[in-house]
């Protein structure tokens, strides 16, 4: 081979690898500064978008049946605006309300006479103050108020019936439910934790709390004058989401076209 050749082959090889260096040291300054640009607009005010999904855990009202037994399940999707450390949010939620379960005493006990579910669709409003930390500052910790209307039951069993037994002696018995207050409302701290450099994992724990009866039942049992009884969406409560802010969905749109 001669030294031309050799030349040639040591030109064309040193010339690939320098190509492909450039090349990827485009393409890594490129992701760098997409990077920032992302980083930048998640933390721009503007609208964002917020999936939720959560639960509350209730005590039995009854003192002689502690426990958390009074349960909700909750998600939905939201919309918001970010001005500076402020938030407001709404959207919809759906709710499947598990009720503690209705005890009434017979023979001279305490006998469990029924639980009752439901679902609705609620409407939040959410006051949100945070904070940056760090010098990232890639957490955002602060506190929340969410105020909560039911609009619409989807699932609503308003009248049940049933027999109660006791060896050869039964009792009939009717319970039946009755919607009273549609608010309720939720009250704790969060923290939002940056990931992928363009959104927030939402973290909340808190509380939930009512001004007046959310729900109410009737028994009757045989010809005895009926019993009410009260039930408030109350309880600890957490949920996890997430924070996407509407200039980095822009960002990733126009990135596609």
């Amino acid at each position: 081979m001669t030294r031309t050749t050799l030349f040639l082959v040591f030109f064309a090889i040193t010339s690939t690898a320098f190509s492909q260096i450039q090349t990827y040291t485009v393409k890594k300054v490129r992701r760098l500064e997409r990077k920032e640009t992302y980083r930048k607009l998640s933390n721009d005010d503007g609208f964002f978008l917020l999936p939720q999904f959560g639960m509350r855990y209730g005590q039995n009202p009854d003192p002689l049946f502690s426990g958390m037994q009074d349960l909700s399940l909750y998600y939905g999707m939201g919309v918001g605006y970010r001005k500076g450390n402020l938030s407001l949010e709404s959207g919809l939620s759906l709710y499947h309300h598990t009720s503690s379960a209705v005890y009434f005493p017979i023979w001279e006990r305490e006998e469990y006479v029924l639980n009752s579910d439901l679902a609705a669709l609620v409407l939040p409003f959410t006051f949100r103050y945070d904070i940056p930390t760090g010098d990232k500052e890639n957490i955002r910790l602060g506190a929340f108020l969410t105020s909560n209307c039911s609009l619409i039951f989807l699932k609503d069993d308003d009248t049940r019936s049933g027999t109660i037994r006791e060896g050869e002696e039964q009792l009939e018995y009717s319970l039946t439910s009755e919607t009273k207050s549609p608010f309720f409302f939720k009250t704790g701290v969060h923290s939002k934790i940056r990931m992928f450099n363009s959104a927030y994992l939402n973290l909340e724990v808190g509380h939930f709390f009512a001004l007046g009866t959310n729900r109410q039942y009737t028994v009757t049992v045989d010809d005895g004058p009926p019993r009410e009884i009260s039930r408030k969406w109350e309880g600890f409560t957490w949920s996890v989401g997430a924070v996407v802010p509407e200039g980095v969905l822009e960002e990733k749109f126009r990135k596609k076209e």
